[in-house]
């Protein structure tokens, strides 16, 4: 890459056009990663920024760091985020600004899930997630791991069988690196989880809303009995109608819903979307069965 005026003090390789393909290496795809390292030469010119531009950027580098393990990459980060924040700062907006983040995996972890992605080896391991009332649910995992995603809660993305999972880092215990498999099966692997992604994507555009790392969106209809939990909730948007309520607000756990209706009692009316109020009411069926 060239700027008028400068020598660039980094290089950028980006794969070939698909037409351009030599028949060498690999063979080019939307998802093909793009190189971008120092040059060592030339001088970074200036880059002024508004707070609000400081502020998002702060945020994605956030976003990488979190999924970056120790080492010169991160260093690198956390040095263009300590820049950002000093000069933020020097400027009377430090308070504005937030701490770095605390990786949701830890550091050896996180490198065996990088490491069995470039070397295309299956990946096991723990998955903790809450169980049936509430208790602790550990059970060991075995997947094909394709990438990991940043966002609000980074996500392992992979194929168990026939089918593409997402599983979030700060779930994840021990990791143990598994066989190398033929590269037929991983790119059969990553392809099952791009075309989720395409079809994710389209969902998207039409309005529907598939399942993201941050939570489900639900809907709860409510008398006026549930009002605190607007007051209460994060993230949690109350709607009155009438002399009833109508509270949305994501939802990342259904034992955690399950134990916040049991709290509600009569006040809750209906749940929306109906696939998470039938499942739910077959638990509450069993609980009165029970007691």
């Amino acid at each position: 890459m060239e700027i008028p005026g400068m020598v660039a003090p980094f290089g950028l390789l980006l794969p070939a056009l698909p037409e351009q393909w030599d028949g060498e290496g690999e063979e080019p795809r939307p998802d093909s990663l793009v190189w971008l390292g120092d040059a060592g030469s030339g001088e970074i010119p200036p880059l002024t920024l508004t707070l609000d531009e400081a502020m998002v950027l702060l945020a994605l580098l956030d976003n990488v760091v979190e999924v970056t393990p120790p080492g010169q990459s991160r260093e690198a980060l956390l040095r263009l985020r300590s820049e950002i924040t000093e000069s933020a700062t020097h400027a009377g907006f430090g308070q504005a600004l937030w701490r770095e983040p605390e990786s949701p995996i830890a550091a050896s972890s996180l490198e065996t899930l990088i490491h069995c992605i470039d070397e295309r080896r299956t990946v096991r391991f723990t998955y903790h997630r809450a169980g049936p009332d509430l208790h602790e649910e550990v059970r060991d995992v075995v997947v094909v791991p394709v990438s990991i995603s940043t966002g609000a809660s980074p996500v392992l993305r992979g194929v168990n069988g026939d089918s593409v999972r997402s599983y979030r880092l700060d779930r994840i215990g021990t990791v143990h690196a598994g066989e190398v498999i033929p590269r037929r099966d991983f790119t059969a692997a990553r392809n099952l989880v791009n075309e989720e992604t395409r079809v994710d994507a389209a969902a998207a555009r039409r309005g529907e809303h598939p399942w993201q790392p941050q939570g489900e969106s639900v809907t709860l209809h409510l008398t006026r009995a549930g009002k605190w939990a607007g007051e209460t909730l994060p993230g949690a948007v109350v709607i009155e109608e009438g002399d009833t309520l109508r509270v949305t607000l994501p939802v990342t756990s259904e034992e955690w819903l399950f134990s916040l209706l049991i709290q509600w009692g009569d006040a809750v009316l209906a749940v929306e979307p109906r696939s998470i109020a039938d499942r739910l009411a077959k638990r509450f069926a069993r609980l009165l069965k029970e007691t």
